[in-house]
């Protein structure tokens, strides 16, 4: 493994890193979007 292999790895791992971080925002996200939405449909009820 040369130093093209050891930049591939450390470009690999920034990759990984900021799609986890972005896929963690989305979810939480969403999960507020959920609140929301029922929040919404128990007025409606009511």
């Amino acid at each position: 493994m040369g130093f093209i292999g050891i930049i591939c790895v450390i470009i690999m791992t920034v990759t990984l890193i900021s799609i986890e971080s972005n896929t963690k925002r989305l979810i939480q996200e969403q999960a507020e979007t959920n609140r929301k939405l029922e929040q919404l449909l128990r007025k409606e009820r009511f």
